[in-house]
C-alpha cells in the first residue's frame, strides 16, 4: 500500500467509529491543515499548491453548510450558515492575497469553533449531551449539536 492509501485507510476506519459532532471535528481538522499547507506553500512561493489547498478547504466547507439542519438546528444552523459564506468569502481573499497573516486570520477564525464541536463530541461521548435521532423515512443529513459557548482558553494553532 501507499503512504496515501494508508492514511486514506485509517481515516476511513477513524470516521466510521466517530459520532456526528466527531465528523465534524475531524472535517475542521482537515480544513486546519489544508490552512497550514497552504501557509507553508505561501512561504515556498507554490501557488499551485497554494490554490490546491484553500479550494480543498472550500470543498469541505461547502459539505459542511450542505447538511446544516435549520430545523432541529434553528438558530445555530443559521450562524453556521452565516459563519461558512464569510468564510469562503475570506478564503478567496486569502487566495488572492497570497500571505501568511491572512492564513493565519482563517485559522484564529476557525479554531474557536473546532474546538466547540470538540466540546460537543466529549460530552456526547460521555453522554452529557444526545443528538436527536433522525427518522427512518427522512433523508441522510447531520444535525447540529447544541448551541454551546466556544471555548477560548486552550491551544492555538499556529503556521
Amino acid at each position: 500500500m501507499k503512504q496515501q492509501e494508508i492514511a486514506s485507510f485509517y481515516r476511513q476506519i477513524s470516521v466510521a467509529g466517530a459520532n456526528p459532532a466527531g465528523l465534524v471535528v475531524k472535517l475542521y481538522d482537515a480544513i486546519l491543515e489544508d490552512f497550514r499547507r497552504a501557509a507553508d506553500a505561501i512561504s515556498a512561493n507554490d501557488v499551485k499548491e497554494r490554490v490546491a489547498r484553500l479550494n480543498h478547504a472550500l470543498l469541505i466547507i461547502a459539505e459542511l453548510e450542505s447538511v446544516l439542519d435549520f430545523e432541529r438546528g434553528g438558530i445555530v444552523a443559521k450562524h453556521l450558515r452565516g459563519f461558512y459564506g464569510v468564510m469562503r468569502g475570506l478564503i478567496v481573499e486569502t487566495n488572492v492575497r497570497a500571505s501568511r497573516q491572512s492564513v493565519e486570520r482563517l485559522i484564529n477564525l476557525f479554531m474557536p469553533l473546532r474546538q466547540a464541536w470538540q466540546k460537543v463530541e466529549q460530552d456526547v461521548a460521555q453522554n452529557k449531551v444526545i443528538l436527536p435521532e433522525r427518522q427512518a423515512d427522512e433523508p441522510r443529513r447531520q444535525t447540529v449539536a447544541p448551541q454551546i459557548e466556544p471555548e477560548t482558553s486552550g491551544s492555538r494553532w499556529s503556521v
